[in-house]
Parts: C-alpha cells; sequence; structure tokens
C-alpha cells in the first residue's frame, strides 16, 4: 500500500471512530399510549412521523434536535431491523439495526465519498469488512471483533 494509501486509511478510520459512532435512542415507550396507525407527533424536541401497530413501532422516519435523522424499521425497543441512519455531519449508516444500535450487516458512509461494509454487533464492526475510497478502490479488507481489528488481508 502506497504511503498516500496509508494516510488516508488511518484519517478513515480516525474519523469514523471521532464521529457517527454515537447514535440517538428512540423511545418506544410512548407507543403503549397510542393506537394503531400513522402518527405525526414530538416528543422531548424529537419529531416522529411512525406506524404504530399492537403498540408497537413499525416503520417510520425520526428527527432529532441535533440533525440526525433515521428512516426504516422499528420495533418495540426502537430501531431494528433495515433503515438508514443519518448524522448531522453528512456520514450514514445503511444496513441492519437491532435495539438502537448497528448491528448485522451494513454500510457506514462518510462525506468525502469512502464508505465501509461490514458486519456490526452493538454498534461495533464486527466480522468481514472492507474500506472503499471515494472511487470504490479497495484501500483495506480485513476482519474485526468488537471493533478491534484481528487479520488484515
Amino acid at each position: 500500500m502506497n504511503k498516500a494509501k496509508l494516510i488516508f486509511s488511518l484519517l478513515f478510520f480516525v474519523s469514523l471512530f471521532s464521529y457517527g459512532q454515537r447514535m440517538n435512542k428512540v423511545d418506544a415507550s410512548v407507543t403503549k399510549l397510542i393506537s394503531d396507525g400513522w402518527h405525526k407527533f414530538s416528543l422531548q424536541d424529537v419529531k416522529y412521523d411512525v406506524k404504530v401497530m399492537n403498540h408497537a413501532f413499525v416503520k417510520g422516519n425520526i428527527y432529532w434536535p441535533d440533525g440526525a435523522t433515521y428512516s426504516g424499521s422499528l420495533g418495540r425497543n426502537g430501531m431494528r431491523g433495515k433503515g438508514t441512519y443519518t448524522w448531522a455531519n453528512g456520514a450514514r449508516y445503511e444496513g441492519a439495526m437491532k435495539n438502537n444500535m448497528r448491528h448485522g450487516k451494513g454500510t457506514m458512509y462518510l462525506k468525502d465519498g469512502t464508505r465501509f461494509t461490514c458486519k456490526w454487533k452493538e454498534n461495533r464492526k464486527n466480522g468481514k469488512g472492507t474500506l472503499y475510497d471515494a472511487n470504490e478502490q479497495i484501500l483495506k479488507t480485513g476482519v474485526w471483533k468488537e471493533g478491534v481489528l484481528l487479520e488484515n488481508k
């Protein structure tokens, strides 16, 4: 790997850990009070446009006051299933969610066009993953466990 790609990779991983990791949570407790159907409401400055069924969120869009958004599947404990979480800085995650966390296969996109595709477990990289630059060139492939790179390929 040439020096520019190495520096780029290091900057990417620093940026990936310095922002885009913290995700807001969905307060699903309010569903106990809402009837089935589509609802638009605000709760503690968070805006909800969601479908409720059997006292649980099913899907929808959520907008937090910090500029973050979520669009996708929901469950009794918040973000669950497939969805897109976008941070105010332009970074976004598209993929599987569980209990308001990245969990399963997904891709993290940064504003500069780089992306990281891998499996996630409780918001941490866990399994095979590949880092691509903005031109779709592979910069790094490896295996992670609990967010730590174990094997670099």
